[in-house]
């Protein structure tokens, strides 16, 4: 029974103690991109908001985002960052190169 209790403890702390996950799936870090406009996709928790470049996108129910980011020519550091309930955050640098 206390293994069950303190399980259900540390997975109900989890959000707490540890920042949301965050996955990019497009485009790679360090990408070379011949456009001005970048399509992000990536994933984290359900419901949250996500900040990539100053713009907002919301996770679906799988915890999918995506959307498209506006580049300037040559070389571009998008900020990325997600936040839970708890004020738990994750941040990210994304390197690409608009030829």
């Amino acid at each position: 029974m206390v293994v069950l209790v303190a399980g259900y403890f540390f997975y109900e702390a989890s959000g707490v103690i540890f920042s949301p996950d965050l996955k990019i799936f497009e485009p790679e870090n360090g990408a070379t991109i011949t456009t001005t406009q970048m399509h992000i996709a990536g994933q984290t928790i359900p419901g949250l908001k996500v900040w990539v470049g100053g713009r907002e996108f919301t996770a679906n129910d799988k915890g999918i985002f995506e959307g498209i980011v506006p580049l300037s020519p040559g070389y571009n550091e998008i900020g990325i960052s997600v936040k839970d309930r708890f004020g738990s955050e994750t941040q990210k640098i994304l390197k690409v190169f608009v030829k």
